[in-house]
């Protein structure tokens, strides 16, 4: 690398007219060009010396990157794999997209950002087209994309984004029953906890057993709603899990009746409460 050639460049080179802004934008687009294709050459290495099965460079690989002194360039291996899934992103986009030149002009340019945009593509290929021109949320894990929730969003892909708020909604999309809308009062500081016997959910022969039945939970948390009105909303918010609860009790209580015994079981949510 000849370092002379790297000076400030003289004043008419840096005055302000339409020739530097050309050139400021020819540079940037070289740089992301050549960003892309070096992601697509290690994206095509990976492809051709990773064992699938295995999962494992081949030791031809191991020595050739050790050898070569490309190691030096990319460092340790874990960081050429963020290249070569970048380069997935990029070849994805370019070959399975409706615009590709459209949709290739979204891309980050980061490494990191590309990297976390990798995994959102390998969760979900229709996910990531949508996070192409929305950002989506989902209120459960099997929600179908009908249910999905875009309307009013920008896209969660563009230019700029970084690779901690792609990774915020990447934990958000796969854990959405406990990501939880800001309040916008600020009800957050946990006041009390009401708990009921597991009994709720004891049958025996399909006759109800224990010493609780779900009339007095549902009698107890309407005294407790009637605490809350409007008067005094702004100082504390109820939330309760009685759906849930409604839903195991109707699914053990079927479970339990001699006559649903030969009946496949269905899978239910309520097999998810705690």
């Amino acid at each position: 690398m000849d370092a002379s050639a790297y000076k400030v460049p003289g004043d008419n080179t840096i005055t302000l007219s339409d020739e530097l802004a050309r050139e400021i934008m020819s540079r940037f687009q070289k740089d992301r060009d050549n960003r892309f294709k070096l992601f697509l050459l290690s994206h095509g290495i990976r492809q051709k010396y990773l064992d699938p099965i295995t999962n494992e460079y081949s030791k031809e690989f191991h020595e050739w990157y050790e050898a070569s002194g490309v190691s030096n360039l990319f460092g340790k291996l874990g960081n050429f794999t963020k290249y070569a899934s970048a380069g997935e992103v990029v070849e994805f986009v370019a070959t399975k997209t409706r615009n590709p030149e459209k949709e290739l002009a979204k891309l980050p340019v980061s490494l990191r950002a590309l990297y976390e945009v990798s995994l959102i593509l390998k969760l979900d290929e229709d996910a990531f087209k949508t996070c192409l021109r929305f950002t989506p949320t989902r209120q459960t894990l099997d929600a179908p994309k009908h249910e999905w929730k875009t309307k009013g969003s920008d896209p969660l892909i563009h230019p700029d984004a970084s690779s901690l708020e792609l990774a915020a909604w990447r934990k958000r999309w796969e854990d959405p029953e406990n990501q939880k809308e800001e309040d916008k009062f600020r009800r957050n500081v946990k006041l009390l906890t009401v708990s009921v016997s597991e009994d709720l959910f004891a049958f025996k022969a399909g006759k109800k057993t224990g010493v609780v039945d779900i009339e007095q939970v549902q009698d107890l948390l309407a005294q407790i709603e009637a605490l809350f009105s409007k008067s005094n909303e702004k100082q504390f918010k109820l939330e309760t899990q009685i759906d849930r609860i409604t839903e195991k009790y109707a699914s053990e209580k079927e479970k339990a009746d001699p006559a649903s015994a030969l009946k496949a079981p269905k899978k239910s949510r309520a097999d998810d409460y705690k």
